[in-house]
């Protein structure tokens, strides 16, 4: 093995991070609680439902019981609403287009063969 000089170097021009400091930061994680839009129970996805009073302004979470904002209630059932739309949308259009092939290519003799409606 040969012993590298210094004066053998060359910078390349990459600057380094720093080094880490001695402080430690540490990170808190809390329990935020309800979101008033899903939660978890014993492993499986609850969403929530939302109590609506007649004549009141206010609209009830029905996991936790917090009296909601109107508009967040309507633009959370709004979105879902719209990703529904789009999601059915999708399927009609594959089933649509599943529904127009009559032929396939068969995977065990590489030929083309009727598809059955049956």
């Amino acid at each position: 093995m040969t012993k590298i000089d210094d004066d053998n170097v060359q910078p390349i021009g990459v600057k380094f991070k720093p080094p880490p400091s001695n402080e430690r930061t540490l990170t808190v994680v809390r329990d935020v609680g309800c979101d008033h839009k899903l939660t978890f129970v014993n492993g499986k996805v609850v969403r929530a439902n939302y109590l609506i009073r007649e004549g009141e302004t206010e609209v009830e979470c029905g996991l936790c019981g917090k009296h909601l904002d109107p508009m967040f209630v309507l633009l959370h059932l709004a979105n879902q609403e719209t990703s529904w739309i789009r999601n059915r949308q999708a399927y009609l259009e594959e089933h649509k287009r599943l529904n127009s092939r009559r032929r396939t290519k068969c995977e065990h003799c590489q030929k083309i063969t009727r598809i059955s409606s049956s």
